[in-house]
């Protein structure tokens, strides 16, 4: 590939703005946001590009097109056409590692011709879409049966059993969508009732877990806490949902149905709610 030649003001390849604002396939022309499709974050895109004054009509000349996301002064693709390639317009694609990562952003392209000439800036922007709803829904070791977890331990033999204050074991199950490195954002927040709905309690705090292992298809286990934000604000018939998303390489691919736990936090045979060891004694 050329070595790239950046935009720089005062530069003798200044170009003035005389080109058709870009196209892009699939965003609507009227969409004054420009939003993409759902999956650009994941395939690219593809800029289309209308035939430029002065395009080769004879001869071995080639105009050059670049492509530039504004405030990158790199460009993040490009195309040569000469005579032999003249059209109504013109197909560049821009791959998915050249996008942004942010929600909105503006795109213009230059052809460095006789005369060099930009166009306007494209305002684009990411679909916000729900990835599909593929994985399994968490689960908490230390709830009974019936999901709920109270003051005592439901399984106080297991080594690894937590006192609610000490935090809640969340376990996701391993799933064959899993690759190495990709990361679990979990998702927990606490509710004013016992099916994960209503008033929340909390806010939804994030945990990220990366997946190291996809050989021996072992759970992926972390515990929330801290107590006093994350699980103390919940007291008596009151319950915690989680969810995650897949993330690879920073895209959320897939998302998970949703884990609930019910929450008693009521000192048996009183009136108080438990929040250290001290009512065992």
């Amino acid at each position: 590939m050329p070595s790239r030649v950046p935009i720089v003001p005062s530069s003798t390849l200044d170009a003035g703005v005389l080109l058709n604002l870009a196209r892009v396939d699939g965003v609507d022309p009227q969409d004054p946001a420009g939003t993409l499709p759902p999956d650009a974050k994941q395939v690219g895109i593809i800029c289309v590009i209308d035939r430029w004054p002065n395009f080769p009509v004879s001869g071995i000349r080639k105009d050059r097109v670049e492509i530039f996301i504004v405030g990158n002064p790199a460009f993040v693709a490009w195309a040569e056409y000469g005579a032999a390639d003249d059209a109504v317009e013109f197909r560049i694609s821009v791959a998915p590692k050249e996008l942004p990562d942010v929600a909105t952003f503006e795109l213009l392209y230059t052809v460095r011709s006789i005369n060099p000439t930009t166009s306007p800036a494209r305002r684009l922007t990411f679909a916000i879409v729900a990835p599909p709803q593929r994985l399994k829904a968490a689960s908490f070791p230390d709830a009974n049966i019936w999901g709920e977890i109270g003051c005592g331990k439901n399984y106080p033999h297991d080594p690894q059993s937590l006192f609610i204050w000490e935090g809640v074991r969340v376990e996701i199950p391993f799933d064959d969508l899993f690759a190495l490195n990709d990361v679990l954002r979990v998702y927990w927040q606490a509710w004013d009732s016992l099916n994960g709905s209503g008033t929340p309690l909390t806010q939804v705090f994030e945990f990220n877990e990366v997946v190291t292992d996809v050989v021996n298809r072992q759970a992926v286990k972390l515990v929330i806490k801290p107590f006093a934000s994350h699980i103390e604000p919940m007291r008596d018939r009151d319950s915690a949902t989680v969810n995650y998303h897949l993330l690879r390489n920073g895209i959320a691919i897939f998302r998970s149905f949703t884990g609930l736990v019910k929450v008693d936090r009521v000192i048996p045979g009183e009136s108080g709610y438990c929040a250290n060891s001290s009512w065992m004694t």
